[in-house]
């Protein structure tokens, strides 16, 4: 059962310091973790954006950064975090879903591979479960991977790299995996944007 977070800041008194906070009592922050007054800075689930370990040490490292140094100030990018739940199957994400790109006026096109479809998942006798790709329309830029599979929580990490080094279908299907791994999800997902997996041969291009 998921329910959610609720900030710990009624007793704080931020109004006296010129600190908002939003409906929930989030504390709102610009890009750069700066508050709405300009020498406070704020970072972590009391920001209330995504209240994961990772997402708050990042946070924190950009606050601290900006809050001291005199430099171009960094901002936060949260496209590329990934997030999983230990379900079994795992579920990962990283990027857009369909729905998120077309809230951004982004024209998609995307395939779900099941997982019958893996190799290693049938030799684990672990078949079940998907993979999406949402890939741009127009270039095939890779911009979201949303994994529902065994071992979803590690094989995530690839769909980071893949989509910080905006990379395409086609890039995808140009890497070599191992075979066979649960890893290789990826690719076969990228080559049935061309081909129908269940025609090809172990490995092929």
């Amino acid at each position: 059962m998921a329910t959610g977070i609720s900030p710990n800041t009624q007793a704080l008194n931020l109004k006296a310091g010129g600190v908002d906070v939003d409906e929930k009592g989030f504390v709102k922050t610009d890009k750069t973790m700066k508050t709405s007054n300009p020498k406070i800075y704020a970072a972590g689930d009391v920001v209330g954006r995504m209240p994961l370990v990772t997402v708050a040490a990042m946070e924190g490292a950009i606050a601290a950064e900006n809050a001291l140094g005199g430099g171009q100030a960094r901002k936060v990018d949260y496209t590329m975090t990934p997030r999983a739940i230990f379900t079994h199957p795992n579920v990962a994400s990283v990027g857009l879903t369909e729905r998120e790109a077309g809230e951004k006026g982004v024209k998609v096109i995307s395939r779900t591979l099941e997982m019958r479809h893996v190799p290693k998942a049938r030799a684990i006798r672990d078949a079940k479960g998907l993979i999406k790709i949402v890939a741009e329309a127009e270039t095939e830029r890779v911009i979201g991977i949303h994994i529902l599979a065994p071992e979803a929580a590690e094989v995530i990490h690839q769909g980071v790299l893949i989509i910080r080094n905006g990379m395409t279908v086609k890039d995808v299907i140009e890497k070599i995996d191992v075979y066979p791994t649960l890893s290789e999800m990826v690719k076969l997902c990228a080559q049935s944007f061309y081909k129908d997996i269940k025609k090809l041969s172990c490995c092929a291009e």
